[in-house]
């Protein structure tokens, strides 16, 4: 605050208008609220809360003539001088295909999402970026209607109602699961040699792609360019051996489309993206999932059944319920309740998505190099792709494959 208080996200549009707003010489409020007002044809009369995110403000703003809605602006602005945020070109990809999300779900009666009302996506001025921007144009931003709800309210829930809503959340990551894509959902990225299908060969180019662009060749960046570190002949090593084992451990599909298909993944799906309000029997219904800025088209076996509470519900390898990011802290107790709302969770999403379950089995190697690339932050490349690449080479051997090529590597 300029006052040098620390601003707790209230009534932002008063703090504004009295010439007090929190983010002076960041960004102006008043050409987000002119934009706003511009395109809904309505005035902004409150802002009653903003939240800061990670990659985006979320403001909950109320209006003249139609229902609240929702802003969300992205923190990182194209203009800003030494941006160092994705390329605009990746943004204006992840916008568009988040704005197809929401158009396509809009007909799926058992997936809630808020009806969106306006997107733009961010413009990069030309000439040098010297100073700070006057305008809010390097941002994408999402006009949203507002959902009936609250999130983040598992804590004041009883455990009956935090039964029905684990349920319900199952309900809805079982119907994402079963959703058949429309076939021109999907585009084909320029960067795969064949054409985006729901088959084994596909996967597998996928799958090349992602470790090729992962870990490029001796001496290349690696990791965050901030981090200023190069491949390594280990990571390299790695590499080799990683794209070797990748045709042995996908299963052949036998007819079996399902393995395949392609899904729509949310990518962060869990309890703090959701609305929830009460009803009349005092059940707590879920009315928006919402941020999908995280989501995905992934081949079936590679989908994420992943819940997010105050701990992560997750299956092992062999599809058993399991969690994860439990605090340190956490008694018996806590640990034995985490537990409960995996099974519950999970029973009711393998009920109601009946092939998850054997598609979780049928990949479990695939799964696990996936989900290693996917969670990898950066950190000590050599020493983390080394672990994966000695990984892949024990199961060359289990699998009988030769793979003597790389196995000096690591032997030194």
């Amino acid at each position: 605050m300029p006052d040098g208080n620390d601003f707790d996200g209230k009534h932002l549009l008063s703090l504004v208008r009295s010439g007090s707003s929190p983010f002076e010489g960041l960004w102006d409020v008043n050409l987000l609220i002119q934009e706003i007002e511009a395109n809904l044809d309505t005035q902004v009369i409150e802002i009653p809360d903003i939240s800061t995110g990670s990659n985006n403000y979320g403001l909950y703003l109320k209006l003249s003539n139609r229902p609240d809605i929702v802003a969300r602006l992205s923190r990182g602005d194209v203009n800003m001088p030494n941006f160092e945020g994705p390329p605009i070109h990746k943004q204006i990809l992840k916008v568009e295909f988040e704005v197809a999300v929401y158009q396509l779900l809009r007909s799926e009666p058992n997936i809630f999402t808020s009806r969106l009302l306006y997107h733009r996506i961010p413009v990069q001025h030309v000439g040098p970026r010297l100073d700070l921007p006057k305008d809010i144009a390097g941002r994408h931003l999402f006009l949203f209607e507002r959902a009936e709800g609250e999130k983040d309210v598992w804590w004041e829930l009883s455990p009956e109602q935090q039964d029905c809503l684990l349920a319900q959340s199952a309900r809805i990551h079982a119907s994402l699961f079963n959703l058949n894509l429309p076939l021109d959902f999907a585009t084909r990225p320029k960067m795969l040699p064949i054409p985006v299908a729901p088959t084994r060969e596909f996967c597998v180019a996928l799958f090349m792609s992602k470790i090729e662009a992962t870990i490029k060749n001796i001496g290349d960046m690696i990791g965050w360019e901030s981090d200023n570190v190069t491949v390594g002949p280990i990571a390299a090593a790695a590499k080799q051996s990683l794209l070797r084992l990748i045709p042995h451990i996908m299963p052949a599909d036998n007819g079996q489309p399902s393995l395949y298909r392609l899904v729509l993944d949310h990518g962060d799906f869990g309890i703090h993206n959701m609305l929830i309000t009460m009803n009349a029997n005092g059940e707590p219904p879920i009315t928006s999932l919402y941020d999908w800025e995280t989501g995905h088209i992934v081949p079936a076996i590679l989908s994420d059944p992943l819940m997010r509470l105050a701990v992560d519900l997750v299956t092992d390898e062999n599809a058993a319920p399991s969690v994860i990011e439990v605090s340190h802290d956490a008694t018996l107790d806590d640990r034995a309740e985490y537990k409960t709302w995996a099974r519950q969770y999970f029973k009711v999403l393998f009920n109601h998505a009946p092939n998850y379950k054997g598609v979780i089995e049928a990949g479990k190697d695939a799964r696990h190099l996936w989900f290693a690339l996917r969670e990898w932050r950066g950190q000590d490349p050599e020493g983390y792709f080394g672990d994966l690449g000695a990984w892949a080479e024990r199961r060359m051997k289990e699998l009988g494959v030769d793979s003597a090529m790389s196995r000096i590597v690591y032997d030194d």
